[in-house]
């Protein structure tokens, strides 16, 4: 039981690796430069000694599609903290290069950190001048990009759509205490123990097992993951940007996972705020550890 469910969490991670984005159909990279028309890449030394004026980027389409780049940018040290910016409307041709720079002159380069771009899918509309010949003067142009229109239904969509509803139906069939779960056991577990922490979806009393605490992981795993691929290749949003029906599985998920990782603390004689040690990042090793861990055995008062 334990291999068939290290496979599907496998099958599900590459199948989430294999995800399309505008981002995996480039080769990027960049380097700085001694001014804005140099290809030179210059040392760790010229670049700290302040020689370094402009940093440049290289951009390579892998596909057919067309690629808007829109802007590049450079990170701090602490890769969270943005030292510089630009916005771009860079068109990158099907299998094309293209090039851009970014004036970095007048900033600290010792504490810099990696570059970052963003880019979109779509054509670029051509710039366009408008005479008006009463006043015999130009109408100031207006930029528009034009994206390209996509398929409706695809391949993909029709894999995403079955997988949910087979995902839904094993919750339903579930719920009703139909008859063929009892021939799948693993699923049989990973969808009575789901239901059951939403049951006790705002408990923070008791406690759980690991199969309650894990199998509900997973769970949260797959829903994140299913709406994920339905805000992009069905609805068509922006992966940077705001996913509405991941977000709300995310808000509903949110709480009975509290819940259920203060209960699993409980189980191995842990409060439920060690749950809060995850803000420091080195403190999901111990948490992990402790949701992992085999229950304690209760003293009888």
């Amino acid at each position: 039981m334990k291999k068939i469910l290290f496979f599907i969490i496998c099958f599900i991670y590459s199948f989430e690796v294999s995800a399309s984005h505008c981002g995996h159909d480039i080769d990027r990279s960049w380097h700085f430069t001694s001014s804005s028309y140099s290809k030179n890449k210059l040392t760790k030394s010229q670049i700290n000694s302040g020689v370094a004026k402009y940093a440049r980027w290289t951009f390579k389409n892998k596909t057919k599609k067309d690629i808007i780049i829109t802007s590049i940018g450079l990170w701090a040290r602490d890769n969270q903290t943005i030292m510089v910016e630009a916005n771009r409307k860079i068109h990158l041709k099907p299998f094309g290069v293209v090039y851009s720079t970014i004036y970095v002159g007048d900033i600290n380069l010792e504490v810099r950190g990696s570059g970052f771009s963003s880019c979109k899918y779509g054509i670029p509309a051509k710039l366009t001048q408008k005479k008006n010949y009463n006043t015999k003067k130009y109408l100031k142009p207006a930029i528009k990009y034009k994206v390209k229109p996509k398929d409706n239904f695809t391949l993909s969509n029709l894999i995403l759509i079955i997988i949910t509803g087979l995902f839904i139906y094993i919750f339903v069939a579930a719920k009703n205490q139909h008859k063929i779960l009892s021939k799948f056991p693993l699923i049989r577990n990973f969808t009575d123990n789901t239901i059951i922490c939403f049951e006790k979806y705002s408990s923070f009393k008791g406690t759980a097992s690991r199969s309650e605490y894990w199998y509900f992981y997973l769970f949260c795993f797959i829903a994140g993951f299913l709406t994920y691929l339905i805000d992009i290749w069905i609805f068509h949003k922006d992966p940077d940007g705001t996913l509405y029906i991941n977000a709300l599985i995310t808000m509903i998920t949110l709480l009975p996972s509290f819940a259920v990782g203060a209960r699993r603390l409980h189980d191995v004689g842990r409060s439920g705020w060690w749950q809060l040690i995850s803000l420091t990042i080195i403190g999901l090793i111990p948490l992990i550890i402790w949701l992992a861990s085999k229950s304690k055995k209760q003293k009888k008062i």
